[in-house]
């Protein structure tokens, strides 16, 4: 019986020749027929073996592009293809192959998908090299994870740099999308936590100002996504509480300047798309954590700040103004209404904490004492600081809303959620009740708007108007937005009143205006001298 070194010496003496350079076509068709033949666990031993009889066949006859070009000519076929892009992928993962030569294998520095000014516009290249990445890989991610974790550390985000700027974020959004490609979010996922803090804050400027070349019309029609997406997909689904909020704070970090240094807006101040739908996931996926989080009074400089007015309080807010007009204000994201929802949910929780009295039992632990009182002003303070956050994001924002209707519906949403949170837990959910609310909410309706309101509210069952919390549910809500006249002077103006109607609505459901009034626009401040205004 033939051995593997046995097996491998007769495959390095095929296509020698004596007085010219040997036949490397030929060993490599030959490679493949055998390597073919051979169950996994013995493909990577040959693999192994070949590499230590032949240390440089990954430098001259052993490369993709030699397979590939066989293939092309027919000489090797795409059976014999597969097995040997799987074989190799199971001798790097099984530590059969190290990686130097897996970058040799693959040519992933010579492949011309990339280059010294970044990713190049021809799809071919890119798409080759994407092949050659997933077909390592088989049936498992394995190949690609232990790839491009080692791709990351040791060569991309390694010190000293040892590739120019632009090509390595190229590089890195290559790996990204190999890595979603093989094994979704959780892939990707896996890598992140392999890289430092610092390397994975380096990663995170390369593709935000660089994943956006992804985005290229040339690239259209190739499967190709955008890799800053990719990762905020991936901590949505599989980072913790503090990945998300230091997700969002870098957003807000690079959200601001002109078009060059905005990376997740374009020249017309439109949020980019995936980035976009990506946040929005994040957001609902988090939104406890981001609106308790974001929302904590502390006046204390920021840390490190060259802005000596900037406070944490004001950095927060901003992060969440910033995430709340790219996802919840943003016509063209599809997750824009359950945002603002999630939103007007927050605040009228906060407002009814904050109408509590001082006998009430605030923060449910079953005792009535100091730490209620404590509850009650944090829900007052994160009333006043929802209000704030709205403001600021309508008033830097894009989108103008009294053009478009999604827009508007999802704002008019919030609204309604906090409007009916005046109405006590417990209190009158009846249809006229809410249709009190509403049209004080909305600054006075015509008796034929209420009447309309309160016979579409009157036609849902009462226990279907709310749910536990005492919020509007989706039903209730789309029957009073179905009946608000196109014409009303709110949806028209929304834009230009939002910041009155917003601080007005929140006001007037609120006992403690009067704190809430001076609160609201000591946020505001806070914002516009964490932005630098």
């Amino acid at each position: 019986m033939t051995t593997i070194q046995e097996t491998a010496s007769q495959i390095l003496d095929v296509g020698q020749r004596r007085f010219w350079a040997d036949d490397y076509e030929k060993r490599m068709d030959t490679f493949a027929d055998v390597v073919e033949g051979l169950d996994p666990a013995a493909r990577a031993q040959l693999f192994d073996e070949i590499l230590e009889q032949d240390s440089g066949a990954t430098m001259s006859w052993l490369t993709v592009d030699r397979l590939d070009s066989l293939a092309r000519e027919g000489r090797i076929t795409a059976n014999e293809r597969s097995a040997v892009l799987e074989g190799f992928g199971d001798a790097y993962v099984a530590g059969e192959i190290g990686f130097q030569d897996a970058m040799a294998f693959t040519n992933i520095f010579g492949s011309g998908a990339v280059g010294g000014i970044g990713l190049n516009p021809d799809p071919a290249q890119l798409e080759a090299l994407l092949g050659t990445l997933s077909a390592a890989n088989g049936g498992d991610p394995g190949f690609i994870e232990k790839f491009a974790t080692a791709m990351l550390q040791q060569r991309l985000y390694s010190e000293p740099m040892a590739v120019l700027p632009h090509e390595r974020d190229a590089l890195a959004g290559v790996l990204l999308n190999a890595l979603d490609e093989a094994g979704g979010s959780s892939s990707v996922h896996n890598a992140l936590s392999s890289l430092s803090g610092g390397q994975k804050a380096a990663l995170l400027e390369s593709l935000a100002s660089s994943g956006l070349a992804f985005r290229n019309p040339s690239l259209d029609g190739t499967a190709v996504r955008d890799p800053m997406a990719i990762v905020i997909e991936a901590t949505s689904r599989h980072g913790g509480s503090q990945d998300a909020l230091e997700m969002v704070r870098f957003v807000s970090a690079s959200s601001t300047g002109n078009v060059l240094e905005n990376h997740f807006h374009d020249m017309d101040n439109k949020p980019y798309e995936e980035r976009a739908d990506a946040l929005g996931e994040l957001f609902l996926t988090h939104g406890d954590v981001i609106l308790t989080d974001l929302t904590v009074a502390d006046p204390g400089q920021t840390v490190g700040s060259s802005n000596d007015r900037s406070t944490v309080t004001g950095e927060n807010l901003l992060a969440l103004s910033n995430l709340v007009r790219i996802t919840g204000l943003n016509p063209d994201n599809p997750r824009a209404d359950a945002v603002m929802d999630m939103v007007g949910d927050f605040a009228a929780a906060n407002i009814r904490a904050g109408n509590l009295t001082d006998q009430d039992d605030v923060n449910g632990d079953g005792e009535v004492n100091a730490l209620d009182i404590e509850a009650r002003d944090a829900g007052n303070g994160r009333a006043a600081m929802i209000g704030a956050i709205m403001q600021d994001a309508v008033s830097s924002g894009y989108v103008d809303l009294r053009a478009d209707i999604a827009a508007r519906d999802a704002f008019v949403g919030f609204v309604l959620d906090v409007a009916i949170s005046a109405i006590p837990v417990g209190g009158d959910f009846a249809a006229k009740a809410i249709t009190d609310q509403v049209s004080g909410a909305l600054g006075g309706l015509s008796e034929a708007v209420r009447d309309r309101i309160a016979e579409s509210l009157a036609a849902i069952p009462k226990d279907l108007l709310t749910d536990a919390q005492g919020q509007l549910t989706a039903a209730a809500k789309d029957a009073i937005i179905e009946a608000l006249p196109e014409d009303y002077q709110y949806l028209e103006g929304i834009k230009g009143e939002s910041n009155t109607l917003i601080a007005d609505v929140i006001l007037s459901a609120s006992l403690r205006d009067y704190q809430l009034t001076e609160s609201m626009g000591e946020y505001r401040s806070y914002i516009d001298q964490a932005r630098g205004d």
